[in-house]
């Protein structure tokens, strides 16, 4: 069968127009399946969303959307934790301004949907942005001491990360944008758990993102095959003996996943993990401890996955703590700033000064990095110096604010909240006193405001408003 035109390109009838050395390498891959792959780029690329346990009640959630389905269409893909939808415009939704969900790819959700989680975990995303994968990691902390390291090395992609991360309102991550080596340096052998979802060629995403077909060439995935071992040799040296490191593109390469497979284990005497059922259910094994998602075969763009573990008993041994820490205790002046203007009391919560910004820290991290920290735990107030006084921050409200003593409480279909996130004022129940109160979704706090005059002041942040 010839699937190449006269001008050296497979071209679809959707969007796609594939070169020829491409098309000629997933051929090898593929064989009799190849047709079924190019006809998948007809179909659409599929939307999918996972929802965030960790802010409110999962079973409340399925209901909701079971009840909704005509306005709102989704349906849970079997017995995984991912959801498929036809909504339009879902990252506008009341659900997504709440962070109760989180739209990603399925098959990128897949990755981690079976992997086991419990909250006392050190956990390193090193490749963390756009967030999907550290949402997933993120609501298994929620309420424990375990820490989520959340890094990505590109600035303008790290802003995207930590606007996630806020959104969603976690609690036990730190957002850092530094290289991979630097991370090694500051924890060797520190981590239960690395995700590894590296950068890649991304032919797994030609169907989705046509417009980047023209950037492929073997040279490129050269690169990034060269690239992605240097980032998995500092991730072995961050992982414990005994911890998991789970790797994954969204590539087809052999070069970047079948032969990274290879190199961990061989050079590193990385061992085989446990396979997420879900994984062994709806992806395609390729080579032991290998597996790939296919747009003609699962709902969702490619991807590759790879469950590891490093030899030897996990080591009860600890990282020397930086002698002179950044993390100062608060003094009563802060405390009592704190308790007037979200109406709690500071000792309910474990509350440090860094660097001058007010934080919430449930968990401990021996040493910090000495720049390019973007978050560490969740922000509750920061000092305003043309006000000379401490003003709260989203933040806290979006992961804390439900525990505000005043706070109301809207419907995803509640006209009153879709005003909310406009950035309309909103009036106040009668027996609000003056102060801050939290809007909630239900149960989940979308932001903050501020009450006065019978009117609650709004104080969600203007980036994040909908015209």
């Amino acid at each position: 069968m010839n699937l190449l035109n006269e001008n050296n390109l497979t071209e679809n009838t959707a969007t796609a127009k594939l070169p020829v050395e491409f098309t000629d390498r997933m051929q090898t891959l593929l064989k009799d399946q190849m047709p079924d792959y190019l006809a998948s780029f007809s179909a659409p690329a599929v939307k999918a969303f996972h929802l965030n346990t960790a802010k409110a009640d999962p079973i409340a959630l399925d209901t909701w959307l079971s009840e909704h389905a005509p306005e709102f269409p989704a349906k849970r893909l079997s017995e995984s934790g991912i959801y498929i939808t036809e909504a339009e415009r879902i990252g506008h939704h009341p659900l997504h301004h709440a962070g109760l969900i989180y739209s990603q790819d399925p098959s990128a959700q897949l990755v981690l949907d079976g992997v086991a989680l419990s909250n006392d975990l050190r956990i390193l995303d090193l490749c963390a942005a756009p967030g999907g994968k550290t949402s997933q990691l993120a609501r298994a902390l929620d309420g424990g001491s375990g820490l989520l390291i959340a890094n990505e090395p590109h600035p303008g992609r790290c802003q995207i990360l930590l606007g996630n991360i806020e959104r969603m309102g976690y609690r036990n991550v730190c957002v850092t944008s530094l290289q991979p080596e630097e991370l090694a340096n500051l924890y060797p052998e520190f981590f239960d758990l690395i995700v590894v979802d590296a950068p890649c060629s991304g032919e797994g995403m030609f169907r989705k993102y046509p417009e980047s077909i023209g950037e492929w060439s073997t040279e490129n995935v050269e690169l990034c095959s060269l690239r992605q071992r240097e980032i998995l040799q500092h991730a072995v040296t961050c992982l414990r003996p005994g911890g998991r490191l789970v790797y994954s593109t969204c590539t087809y390469a052999p070069e970047e996943d079948e032969a990274q497979v290879h190199f961990l284990k061989d050079e590193y005497g990385l061992l085989p993990d446990t396979i997420p059922g879900v994984v062994k259910k709806y992806a395609l094994e390729t080579e032991p401890d290998c597996f790939r998602c296919y747009p003609h075969l699962y709902a969702g763009e490619g991807q590759f996955m790879s469950y590891l573990k490093k030899s030897g008993t996990v080591d009860s041994s600890e990282i020397t703590a930086s002698r002179k820490s950044p993390l100062q205790p608060l003094s009563s002046k802060e405390a009592a700033a704190f308790e007037e203007l979200y109406q709690l009391p500071a000792t309910q919560f474990p509350l440090y000064n860094w660097r001058g910004r007010i934080i919430v820290l449930p968990f401990s991290l021996p040493r910090l990095p000495a720049h390019h920290v973007m978050c560490l735990g969740v922000t509750a107030m920061e000092w305003d110096e043309k006000k000379k006084r401490y003003l709260p921050h989203h933040q806290f409200f979006s992961a804390y604010g439900s525990l505000l003593p005043q706070r109301v409480d809207y419907a995803p279909e509640d006209p009153e909240l879709r005003q909310y996130i406009k950035g309309a004022e909103l009036a106040a129940p009668d027996h609000f006193k003056k102060g801050h109160a939290a809007v909630c979704c239900m149960g989940a706090c979308i932001g903050g405001v501020r009450c006065a005059g019978g009117r609650l002041k709004n104080l969600y942040p203007k980036g994040l408003r909908e015209q």
